[in-house]
């Protein structure tokens, strides 16, 4: 069984969260590493809050600017015949990796024992980004590729460098404020890289995005009414919008304006459980 994390820790780190998810993509800034340097491969440093969580620092092809951090799977843990289910990471904000702590949490208390969680860092092409997460060239000058290459990327490096089979039909995203955006974009591609979508806390572009492609697809949106930041009509807008066009829409509210506030890991937990059971042509699996 997974040692679970007390209720404060969690909230002690959820609470450094939701700071960083009122910047909305300010305050400082983390350093990316050189492109070429050499993959970290030893577990991360585990702070005291973690109780002991497995997870990787790593980089896709030695790039840089491609990071991500691995959490799970669970130590002997075998994967399933299908593979491990999988929740991708896109944090708001910055986008850095001031979240990990809150990351590793999520994988500790919101996710079935046969998950992996995968956080993207978003590269920073230049010192202050006005897209943090970004999906046309251009968006930051100089940027080698967008964050759906990103995203792809690094789901073949956890199959086939880390050697992690994954589910495509359990693999989800998670994303709030800045990666609400990108997500939405990517959850309406033709042929999208997951089954499900947590999206918290974000605007809604309905004109940047294809909604013809919304049957079947499946949202979980989670945002406070007092959000001043991103407006709750976005979220309402949203749900409207894609369940006319033949998506699965749940709409969850929370007090406390824009950040994780409110009791976040008992939404999450939901939310995950939610995409669980109602991703296309699925069945509710775990616990």
């Amino acid at each position: 069984m997974r040692k679970r994390s007390s209720m404060l820790r969690w909230v002690a780190v959820a609470s450094l969260a939701a700071a960083l998810a009122a910047q909305d993509g300010g305050g400082e800034r983390a350093k990316p590493r050189k492109p070429g340097s050499k993959p970290a491969s030893e577990p991360v440093a585990a702070a005291e809050e973690d109780d002991g969580v497995p997870a990787r620092d790593l980089l896709v092809a030695g790039d840089g600017m491609k990071r991500y951090f691995m959490i799970g799977p669970q130590e002997k843990k075998k994967a399933p015949k299908e593979g491990f289910g999988c929740l991708v990471v896109m944090p708001g904000g910055p986008g850095g990796p001031e979240f990990h702590g809150f990351v590793k949490n999520i994988w500790n208390n919101c996710c079935p024992d046969d998950f992996v969680v995968v956080q993207l860092v978003a590269p920073k092409w230049v010192a202050e980004p006005s897209v943090i997460w970004p999906m046309d060239p251009g968006d930051q000058p100089g940027m080698k590729f967008t964050t759906r290459e990103q995203f792809d990327a690094t789901l073949v490096d956890v199959a086939k460098v880390q050697k992690v089979k994954l589910d495509p039909k359990r693999t989800y995203q998670l994303v709030w404020s800045s990666s609400g955006p990108p997500a939405y974009r990517m959850a309406l591609d033709e042929k999208p890289p997951f089954a499900a979508s947590y999206i918290a806390m974000s605007v809604f572009h309905d004109g940047e995005m294809q909604l013809s492609r919304a049957k079947g697809r499946v949202f979980f949106l989670d945002h406070s009414p007092e959000d001043t930041t991103c407006k709750f009509a976005d979220a309402e807008r949203a749900k409207s919008k894609l369940t006319a066009e033949g998506a699965a829409v749940e709409l969850v509210t929370y007090k406390g304006g824009h950040g994780w506030s409110d009791e976040p890991m008992v939404r999450l937990k939901k939310g995950i459980a939610w995409m669980e059971e109602h991703r296309a042509g699925g069945k509710r699996t775990g616990r």
